[in-house]
């Protein structure tokens, strides 16, 4: 059998998959290592059971991809990718499930184009594996709610607990589920059986890992996505919910938003047991960051895994709805996925070259070249002197380790005693006592507030030029360059103890 006749025998929806695969590919081989994935890989190179502000999944994929294709962009995302092409997978085989065929052709097709969701599930973020398991805890506990042996819950505990260690939003999956037997008169069934109730067990026995690391660190990563989150309360602002709803619009539904608003209203209506499971799989997770959105701003990553049982939703509406939104959409597929194709690939040469016209990410610039003039400044120190890199929170000093490939010599803000998340965990200011170091500070707002409180940690500091990155190539409102301040720190003195 040849590969073309091959091919023509798989499920559509896996060949619309593999088509998109080359797209998928060059977008994780080409696009530069965002702030967040370098922030990652040096989790990765520091491997632990759990991490200041995020379980350790992420961690463990990256882990495994640089081991096999090395440290560059491809060796950080080749198991995200993975896990894209699962979550796809698992979306389609859902949609198969409750609509046909031809819905999971669909599902393909609105995840693979969802704007934020496929860059997000191939690349270097926690939510990769976390939309994977989360697509994979929904399908195994509807094949366990539809099934007859309670023992398939256990599966699905065990998909929960790798959503678990893969981010803590999660555990939003509990009350989804939750709230669908509690209102299934064909299911509450379950409810009275300890099958359920064991399948959480499984999982907080997987999630131990992350229990564990807290427990060690006196409840940190806990306390932060808790208690830290409510104490960024800015008061209560209307403008932060309604800038969280144009968010998720914009990341997920900026081409489907007629389609997803039919949809719900179709779930809202329905009787059918499995609409119902999948309109409960979103209204936890969006109502709770909905709420919490009138208080702080909410990051768009936050709520996304709660849109997957809408994108399957929405696949089974285009393929049975027959109203003129469905009939719309049917009819303009092949205009939508040109209109995405050419949208993805703007935004990828975008984000690798900066195309005029077009706000740049600032995290993507200056890093080669202040990595080159860090090089070139090293051996003017002792062989031992450290990298001291200082500016927002992880991604100066991020950028600048995955860069030089020096994750053990390159340390954050916490040696100035200004929080820096997990670089605290990684150096004892005081075992760095004494040391000359490579400084070097971000240009911005703070540049000059973060300079006093260098100065204050050194016994003298030496001036070694500036890096200055020209980004602007607009003629109205040009962009401001990317500026990094370079300095010799002569004996460094550590904060005071607490």
């Amino acid at each position: 059998m040849g590969v073309l006749e091959a091919l023509t025998r798989l499920p559509a929806w896996l060949r619309w998959l593999f088509a998109f695969l080359p797209l998928r590919i060059a977008m994780v081989a080409i696009i530069p290592i965002l702030p967040e994935e370098a922030y990652h890989w040096n989790y990765a190179r520091h491997l632990d059971w759990a991490y200041y502000d995020h379980p350790p999944m992420i961690a463990w994929a990256i882990a495994a991809g640089r081991g096999i294709f090395g440290d560059n962009p491809f060796g950080i995302r080749a198991v995200p990718l993975l896990f894209s092409l699962g979550t796809t997978a698992l979306l389609a085989r859902m949609a198969a499930r409750f609509y046909g065929e031809a819905a999971a052709v669909w599902a393909v097709i609105l995840f693979t184009f969802a704007p934020v969701a496929l860059p997000v599930s191939a690349a270097g973020f926690p939510d990769s594996p976390l939309l994977f398991f989360w697509a994979l805890t929904l399908m195994l506990a509807w094949m366990a709610i539809e099934g007859q042996d309670g023992r398939r819950w256990l599966a699905a505990g065990a998909a929960l607990g790798a959503a678990m260690l893969s981010k803590y939003t999660a555990v939003f999956l509990v009350p989804s589920v939750f709230v669908y037997l509690v209102g299934s008169k064909r299911d509450r069934r379950w409810l009275a059986t300890p099958w359920p109730y064991l399948a959480g067990v499984v999982a907080l026995l997987i999630f131990t890992p992350v229990v564990y690391w807290n427990w060690k660190h006196q409840w940190a990563s806990f306390l932060f996505q808790s208690k830290g989150r409510l104490e960024e309360s800015q008061g209560f602002r209307p403008i932060h919910a309604l800038q969280f709803v144009e968010k998720e619009v914009l990341a997920i539904l900026p081409l489907t938003l007629p389609l997803a608003v039919v949809t719900l209203r179709r779930l809202a209506r329905s009787a059918r047991p499995e609409e119902c499971f999948l309109l409960a799989g979103l209204l936890p997770i969006v109502l709770v960051f909905g709420a919490i959105s009138f208080f702080r701003p909410a990051h768009v990553l936050w709520a996304l895994p709660g849109f997957l049982g809408i994108l399957v939703a929405m696949a089974g509406h285009a393929v049975e709805g027959g109203d003129r939104i469905a009939r719309f959409y049917v009819r303009s597929r092949s205009l939508l996925l040109g209109v995405c194709v050419l949208g993805l690939v703007v935004g990828g040469i975008h984000l690798k070259y900066f195309m005029p016209f077009i706000s740049p990410m600032r995290g993507l610039y200056g890093w080669g070249e202040l990595a080159d003039r860090v090089r070139a400044l090293r051996p003017e120190l002792p062989e031992s002197a450290p990298i001291m890199a200082f500016g927002r929170k992880y991604t100066v000093p991020s950028q600048l380790a995955y860069r030089l490939n020096r994750p053990y010599d390159v340390h954050g803000s916490h040696l100035i005693d200004e929080p820096a998340l997990q670089y605290e965990y990684w150096c004892d200011p005081k075992t760095l006592g004494g040391r000359d170091a490579v400084v070097v500070v971000e240009g911005g707002p703070r540049a000059a507030e973060t300079l006093v409180a260098v100065k204050r940690h050194f016994r003298s500091l030496e001036a070694a030029g500036d890096v200055v990155v020209p980004i602007g190539r607009r003629l109205v409102f040009p962009e401001l360059p990317v500026v990094f301040h370079l300095f010799k720190g002569r004996g460094y003195l550590p904060p005071p103890s607490p």
